[in-house]
């Protein structure tokens, strides 16, 4: 250093600072040239204004990135917030849905403030006591009802006489957030407006009603076995009707077999199906023979004196092996040489083992008991 300084010396300050500029004058430092005039004045950038430049720009970028990811996660909250409305929202329709089958079916005997859970079966919605699982592995859908009182202006109020045909409503929408659980809730109205409907005259048309005898002929829903379904024939009468609904005589014979329903089919009891019925929640079912109703959402046309058939099905189907049916219901029945209703058939197995043409076997001297109502 001490030589160093003694070479500067003797060179002179003045030259060796102008060598060393001018070694500089076309050196290039990130882009920036350092250049400079006789007089001694910068005409470019210096290393500190580098440094600010630099610093500015970092801190515009740290600007950016926090901002961006700000807004990710609230692009991500609101788009959680949107699916468990939209679910929210369906599951109301869920309710409408199986209100518009039947009232005195599928709403008046839900229990207050138990949780039921919309699914569908056999392409219908149903709601289910039991918990349906995660919905996309993340929401948990579910609705519950309330008791509605009306007060002496026939107005909502918190308290007064009890509304047999209004039920409040609650659809809730639940998913796990940041370790909390997020809630997205409707509260809504449902009324049993066709009730309050004129509704058209029923009329029992065609019916066997002597089916007294209470025991495990049908083997339905099969136990998870795959025999099938019953069937039982009836015949029209000389003119063509319009059917609204039917009525069967039935019983569960254990404490939670699978849900039903019925369907009217053609030309055999593994011909075209006419119409399906509502499906009937094996809870509302006695352990007692009684005449449960499965009515169809539209009018099913008949012919006049032709031959149908009352296909009773379980879900899961009774007709595949290990689809999850389980335990039995009894179709009351009656026995007589050659056949209690004229011209009747009661048949068992119909479709057994996931044969869709196996008509099953027929139970000569059998028949169910079954009521068919038309409108006019």
């Amino acid at each position: 250093m001490k030589n160093l300084n003694l070479k500067i010396k003797n060179y002179g300050a003045k030259n060796f600072f102008k060598k060393f500029f001018a070694i500089f004058q076309n050196f290039s430092f990130f882009s920036f040239h350092f250049k400079f005039r006789k007089n001694g004045l910068a005409s470019g950038f210096g290393l500190v204004e580098i440094i600010v430049v630099i610093g500015i720009v970092t801190v515009a970028l740290f600007s950016f990135s926090q901002t961006s990811i700000v807004a990710i996660r609230v692009l991500r909250q609101e788009k959680e917030n949107m699916e468990a409305t939209f679910l929210a929202k369906e599951a109301l329709e869920a309710v409408r849905a199986v209100r518009d089958e039947s009232w005195t079916n599928n709403i008046a005997p839900l229990a207050n403030g138990t949780f039921y859970y919309p699914v569908v079966e056999n392409g219908k919605w149903k709601l289910s006591a039991t918990p349906s699982g995660f919905i996309s592995g993340k929401y948990l859908r579910y609705v519950f009802f309330g008791q509605v009182y009306r007060d002496a202006q026939d107005k909502i109020a918190s308290a007064g006489t009890a509304d047999s045909g209004t039920r409040k409503i609650t659809a809730r929408a639940e998913w796990l957030k940041n370790s909390a659980t997020s809630t997205t809730e409707i509260v809504t109205y449902i009324t049993n407006f066709q009730g309050s409907l004129q509704s058209q005259t029923e009329t029992k048309t065609v019916f066997f009603e002597d089916s007294p005898t209470n025991s495990d002929l049908i083997n339905f829903p099969s136990e998870n076995s795959g025999n099938g379904d019953p069937v039982q024939s009836f015949t029209t009468l000389g003119a063509s009707i319009k059917v609204s609904k039917i009525e069967v005589y039935i019983k569960k014979a254990t404490s939670d077999p699978s849900d039903i329903f019925a369907e009217i089919r053609a030309g055999s009891s593994v011909g075209s199906v006419l119409g399906t019925s509502n499906i009937i929640n094996s809870e509302s079912l006695t352990q007692n023979l009684s005449w449960v109703e499965f009515r169809f959402p539209s009018a099913v046309n008949l012919n006049a004196s032709t031959k149908y058939y009352i296909r009773l099905k379980s879900v899961p189907f009774s007709t595949d092996a290990l689809s999850g049916s389980k335990e039995l219901i009894y179709w009351g029945y009656k026995q007589t040489p050659p056949s209690p209703y004229d011209g009747g058939e009661l048949r068992r197995f119909v479709g057994r083992l996931s044969n869709p043409s196996d008509q099953g076997q027929l139970l000569d001297q059998y028949d169910a008991g079954f009521k068919v109502y038309t409108i006019q």
